[in-house]
């Protein structure tokens, strides 16, 4: 299946065997052995382990394409007007509004900055004057 690669606006191409290649849902991969653990001693029968194994995939891949069937266009084409409307709202809305505080901001933070140098400044380095003078010398006994 092609699709667009919204970056470079190359076609990309879908791996059908990966469908998680950078582990976003890597804590969903629970199998029988990481739900049913049968330590020593409390081992149910060959053929009942056997079968609950079997009935547990069965039930979970059958769960999961139906549901996938069901709800998988629906909530894609949703998901799809949701991302595209954060989209809008961040190129058209967001990004400009932060811009323009920004631009604000910069004039306050001149004039904050010219007070700083005017009035803390000096103190500063007539503090930093007084503690040059200080001299500690260390004996050992």
């Amino acid at each position: 299946m092609l699709g667009r690669n919204t970056r470079s606006q190359e076609p990309i191409i879908l791996d059908m065997g990966d469908r998680d290649p950078t582990g976003i849902n890597s804590y969903l991969k629970v199998d029988f052995m990481d739900l049913i653990a049968e330590p020593e001693g409390f081992q149910s029968h060959k053929n009942l382990h056997k079968c609950a194994f079997r009935t547990y995939n069965f039930t979970k891949n059958c769960c999961y394409f139906g549901l996938t069937l069901i709800f998988g266009g629906p909530l894609a084409f949703c998901f799809g007007c949701y991302f595209a409307c954060i989209g809008f709202e961040y190129v058209w809305c967001v990004i400009p509004c932060v811009k323009a505080w920004l631009i604000r901001l910069e004039c306050f933070g001149r004039i904050f900055a010219y007070c700083i140098k005017n009035f803390c400044d000096p103190c500063f380095y007539s503090i930093g004057k007084i503690f040059s003078r200080i001299h500690v010398k260390t004996e050992t006994v």
